[in-house]
Parts: structure tokens; sequence; C-alpha cells
């Protein structure tokens, strides 16, 4: 028979006062990119930002690299371009910010940007999914009942998505940055830093 001690399992628990462990998720890093699955983009202006990017890929890489300018290095850089920030979240609410390509002053627009532009714009309302057709984007609409609206309010602010998603390394903020150096053939920063000073 089993002692009645045995049920008890009042011992095993840790303090309450901790909260259940799963309803706040913590992020150290957010994703940079289009997004892979079903989404939607956050509305509000205030999660809309445009930017100067250089984007960097390597051959050995499947992921693109996004390098953004601030201050007196913004037009620094004939790679660069400007770029349209736009924060997205999957049904579960993991957030990303997908940078949408905008041309240049006297740049021809082409179809992938117009595209991509507009399955964003798509995704304001609804839930989508991307699909590259041809030479651009269209959406696939989710059926009905696939998720219930995102509770936008739950969204760290926007500059704290931004230092998740690029980081300080990812930041050019003046010449001394190794990436920025890299790319006008000057020979490495002694002090091996990234934006910490001339």
């Amino acid at each position: 028979m089993t002692p009645p001690d045995a049920l008890d399992l009042s011992d095993l628990w840790l303090d309450t006062g901790l909260g259940d462990g799963i309803t706040e998720t913590v992020r150290y890093n957010i994703p940079l990119g289009k997004p892979r699955d079903f989404f939607r983009m956050c509305p509000d202006p205030a999660y809309i930002r445009q930017v100067e990017i250089y984007k960097h890929k390597t051959e050995d890489t499947i992921e693109e690299t996004y390098y953004v300018f601030a201050g007196r290095m913004k037009g620094s850089l004939e790679e660069a371009a400007p770029y349209t920030l736009v924060v997205c979240v999957y049904r579960d609410g993991t957030p990303r910010i997908w940078p949408l390509r905008v041309p240049k002053e006297g740049e021809r627009d082409n179809d992938a940007w117009t595209s991509a532009r507009a399955a964003a714009r798509e995704s304001r309302d609804k839930w989508v999914k991307l699909l590259w057709v041809g030479r651009m984007f269209t959406t696939r609409e989710a059926k009905t009942g696939y998720a219930p609206d995102p509770a936008w309010e739950k969204l760290p602010p926007f500059e704290e998505l931004m230092i998740k998603a690029f980081g300080e390394k990812n930041i050019i903020r003046d010449s001394s940055h190794s990436m920025y150096r890299n790319l006008i053939g000057d020979k490495p920063s002694q002090e091996g830093n990234d934006g910490d000073g001339e």
C-alpha cells in the first residue's frame, strides 16, 4: 500500500514567485531578411523605418549579412542602398525585421523590389506567405482561422528590435569599421574595432 505522504508532491515545486517560465520569451537576437513562413507586418508607423544598408554575401554562406549606416557615414559607400525596414511576426509571435529594397534617386525600380513591397502591404491585414515566381514575389493567403490577429502591443520597442537584429558590429558609425575598411580596400584597423573611433 502507498503511504499517504508519497502522493504529496508539494515539496517538488520551486518558488512560484519566479513565474511559470513559459509566458515570457526572452529573445537575444532577431532575424533579418524576408519571412520564410506565413507572416503579418506590423502596420504601426513606429515599426517602419528608412535606412541605408550594405548587403554582404560571401560565396560560402546562404544568408546575407546586413550592415546599416549611421550618421555621417550615410552616402559614403556606393554599394549601400536605401531600404525600408518593416517588422513582421509569425503566428507564434516571433518577430523578424524585413529589409525592403527601394530604388536610389534616379535608379530604376524592378519587379523583385516592387513585388516584395506589395507583399508587405498585403500582410498588414492578412496572413500571407511569400512565393518566388519567375522574377518577382507573389503571396499565398492563409486559410480562414490560421491564426488570430497578432498582439502588436507585445512587440518590444523598435530600437530594441534593431539592436537585437543588427547588433553593434553591424552598425557602421565611422570609417574605422572593419567591413567598411575592407570594402574600400583600406588596411585592417590596428585596434580591430568596429566603429569605436577613427
